[in-house]
């Protein structure tokens, strides 16, 4: 039986997008919840159903997953496999696109919903601080954390961080926090029979969800659209490392050429403390008799 890369944003949207898939898609936004302490919701209903049609020439549209619950929460799901910490802005700009699209001018305030942005990220974000798998950002008091405007929350789940806490995880520890069976289930390379039955034995929803792979798997139509989708996120992953690796190496010759000017720069205020002549100093130098008198 093939393999796919169960993060793809399209596989995820079939998995948890799907009617019918409900109870899978409360499964995952719960088992985030929990981990942050936060209440769990219920009743969910599913905002922008998967359907095949509509995907069948998708390239480059946000696939995300949203669903919102009888006491008119939000949910977002969105799933980014490449970026950096500016992903943050983006999530922030997708949270509060959410918000005013649901407001028409002359319309109450009190309509607006709390949205809870969930994002599963299949890289570092690098916080400058200790590496926590699992943040979760709101509105507070910067004074007193516990008064807060309810209004938001912000999940960054970090995909590779939490890999490492799986690797020195036991049944046990998965099977009280089960994000981890999530993870595992995402991030496994090699979906075997006995990776299925842990999956089964720490999470009551695993059986659907292995079924429902095994479906997307066995389906043509939808193995069509998750290749041309898996093509354009791998395209987009090499683009991203590239810029970063240009970004990189025009930091170091920028920082090259800083160091040789602030070399030129000192040599040639030694020599003006020592009394030569200026334009002596600026061909000596390779800096100009402006820069030379300011110093």
């Amino acid at each position: 039986m093939r393999n796919i890369n169960r993060m793809n944003d399209y596989f995820v949207r079939y998995l948890l997008g799907s009617i019918g898939n409900e109870d899978i898609l409360e499964n995952i936004v719960n088992c985030v919840l929990r981990d942050s302490g936060f209440q769990e919701v219920h009743n969910l209903e599913i905002i922008n159903p998967h359907n095949l049609p509509e995907n069948i020439n998708l390239k480059e549209s946000v696939l995300d997953i949203k669903a919102i619950t009888k006491d008119n929460k939000k949910i977002i799901i969105e799933i980014q496999l490449s970026g950096n910490i500016d992903f943050v802005k983006r999530i922030f700009y997708y949270i509060s696109k959410n918000i005013v699209s649901e407001l028409n001018e002359n319309e109450s305030y009190d309509i607006i919903s709390q949205v809870i942005s969930i994002n599963f990220v299949n890289f570092n974000m690098d916080f400058y601080d200790e590496g926590k798998a699992h943040r979760c950002f709101k509105l507070i008091d910067t004074e007193n954390h516990k008064v807060s405007l309810d209004m938001m929350q912000m999940h960054i789940i970090e995909v590779p961080r939490f890999i490492k806490v799986l690797n020195n995880s036991n049944i046990d520890d998965i099977k009280r926090n089960k994000i981890l069976s999530w993870i595992e289930f995402f991030t496994v390379k090699d979906l075997n029979k006995k990776v299925k039955e842990k999956l089964k034995e720490v999470n009551d929803i695993m059986p659907k969800v292995i079924d429902k792979y095994e479906r997307f798997i066995s389906s043509e139509k939808e193995m069509e659209v998750y290749n041309a989708r898996d093509a354009f996120l791998y395209g987009q992953t090499l683009m991203l490392k590239r810029e970063r690796e240009e970004g990189i190496k025009e930091g170091i010759e920028k920082g090259i050429e800083k160091g040789e000017k602030n070399k030129a720069l000192s040599i040639a205020k030694s020599l003006k403390k020592s009394g030569l002549d200026i334009k002596f100093i600026s061909n000596n130098t390779g800096l100009s008799i402006e820069e030379v008198e300011k110093l």
